[in-house]
């Protein structure tokens, strides 16, 4: 009994509390132990799997397959009206309403303001200017200067014509010159007389001699000439002896001629000198005076009509100056309607432009030399937002040019709109291409990636493990064969069932393990 004892105390083992376990119990505790650092070390697993999950770069995956690309050359321009109509009025006037609104139709005579019943600064103005023109008028009249045929004209409203003056002018001038004339004829009558007399006592022999020699002179060339048989100079020396012969005939008697004295010769000549010298000064009097009277007339006559055109200026402003309004002038759409009620008009200024009916619209956008070429005039082109237009919307490419800002490297588009819904000045956009065509490989264009080696997308890949799936992404380049808005065509080393990575959270390179975002 006392061994069974010692074995059984040596078997047992203490406890802190006393206790004693046997050793069944303690090989349940390791047991229980182990299953528990297992069950703790594989929820670390799992939660640290997880974490390295949530800290990978997410992206976002769309499957390769194939569909249709449309090339698309899109611009946004201006619309712009060929020759639109600018609405101005002449006078400043104070706008009382506005009658229409911008995009309206009108029609010739529709009012577009309404102007407030109040003399403007212009009829104040011309009023002033009346009653200078008709001071000024009156005072030139009545200066005592001029004609009563010409006050009687001018009152009368009788305007000369011009013919009239010329032909006035053109009897006065051939009755100055003819007086003129006379007058010198009598001048050199008596300077002839005068002359001749102070030579009579000491001339007479000498003008006996003198033609005497002359003749001699003559007569000796005359030989010369016979000799050489110059029969021109011949003939022109007969002629001039047998005047000179003549001369010294005359001559001769003229000392013994019967009739008036020198004395009663020289009277009667000043007697006529003294006729033609006041006809003289009487048609230059003449002809100055008609000048004046011609001069005066006209610029009096001009006075008088600005005076009456004054009168008409004043006369209609004062007609528009009550119930006054702003009329359109032609049939069009209103692209620009810039004023409104209270504001005031300058003389001039443009408060209303309109879009006349049949005039063409227009808008022009710049684009690359290599989109041009796949462009012809004629192409027809689409709004980007077709929903802002209707059904007869059209834009029509009526040209290509080289862009002044870049010739070199640009062409300027420009298209000819027609729409009902278009204004002046309104942005618009346009596509304009060719049309879609049918490609096997097509992915988004957020897909394709450029590097220094060329253009390349990243697919993933999947491999399993014992925790589950892991995204690795490479590299596949590729070769882009078109592209739009959205897609681009593709060709490389795909089988066209792959995944491609469109986006990322973070910067991601070939090889990288990514987490795939919810689709």
């Amino acid at each position: 009994m006392s061994e069974e004892i010692v074995v059984k105390e040596q078997n047992e083992i203490e406890l802190k509390d006393g206790e004693k376990k046997s050793p069944k119990n303690r090989k349940d505790m390791v047991k229980n132990f182990a299953i528990g650092f297992l069950s703790v070390m594989l929820v670390l697993t799992f939660f640290s799997n997880t974490i390295m999950n949530y800290s990978l770069p997410q992206v976002a995956t769309r499957q390769i397959m194939g569909g249709s690309i449309s090339p698309q050359i899109r611009g946004t321009g201006t619309v712009s009206a060929e020759d639109p109509y600018n609405v101005t009025v002449k006078e400043t006037r104070k706008i009382s309403g506005v009658a229409v609104k911008e995009g309206y139709h009108v029609e010739i005579g529709d009012v577009i303001y309404y102007l407030e019943d109040k003399e403007s600064s212009e009829l104040s103005e011309a009023k002033e200017k009346l009653d200078t023109m008709e001071l000024s008028y009156e005072q030139a009249l009545f200066s005592g200067d001029v004609p009563n045929d010409v006050i009687s004209n001018v009152r009368s409203g009788r305007n000369t014509t011009f013919d009239t003056y010329q032909a006035e002018l053109a009897k006065a001038t051939d009755n100055y010159n003819n007086a003129l004339n006379a007058d010198n004829e009598a001048q050199a009558a008596i300077d002839f007389v005068t002359q001749k007399g102070s030579y009579d006592s000491a001339g007479n022999s000498y003008n006996a001699a003198t033609p005497a020699y002359s003749i001699a002179e003559l007569q000796y060339d005359l030989l010369v000439a016979q000799q050489r048989g110059d029969d021109d100079r011949v003939e022109e020396l007969n002629r001039q002896i047998a005047e000179l012969t003549k001369d010294s005939a005359q001559l001769g008697n003229y000392g013994t001629q019967q009739g008036f004295s020198y004395d009663q010769k020289l009277a009667t000549l000043y007697q006529q000198k003294a006729k033609t010298a006041a006809d003289l000064k009487a048609a230059e009097k003449a002809k100055t005076e008609l000048l004046t009277s011609i001069k005066t007339e006209i610029s009096l006559c001009q006075q008088r009509d600005k005076i009456k055109e004054q009168k008409d200026k004043i006369a209609k402003l004062e007609e528009e100056s009550v119930g006054a309004s702003v009329k359109a002038p032609v049939a069009g759409t209103l692209s620009s309607v810039s004023k409104v009620a209270g504001e005031s008009t300058s003389a001039d200024e443009t408060i209303a432009v309109i879009q006349v009916d049949g005039k063409d619209m227009t808008t022009s956008f710049s684009v690359t030399n290599s989109q041009a070429q796949k462009l012809k005039v004629g192409d027809s082109a689409r709004p980007q937002n077709i929903w802002q237009f209707g059904e007869d919307f059209k834009a029509t490419l009526t040209s290509i040019k080289n862009d002044k800002t870049d010739p070199a490297n640009k062409k300027l588009l420009t298209f000819k709109l027609e729409s009902k819904d278009l204004t002046p000045g309104q942005s618009i956009s346009l596509s304009i291409g060719e049309r879609s065509v049918e490609y096997d490989l097509v992915v988004p264009n957020s897909a394709i990636k450029t590097d220094s080696n060329g253009k390349f997308i990243l697919v993933v890949n999947s491999k399993s493990s014992p925790l589950g799936n892991r995204y690795i992404t490479s590299r596949v380049d590729v070769n882009v064969l078109a592209s739009d808005d959205n897609n681009s065509a593709i060709t490389g080393a795909i089988d066209g069932d792959e995944f491609v990575v469109t986006t990322a959270t973070t910067l991601i390179k070939p090889g990288d393990q990514v987490r795939l975002a919810e689709q």
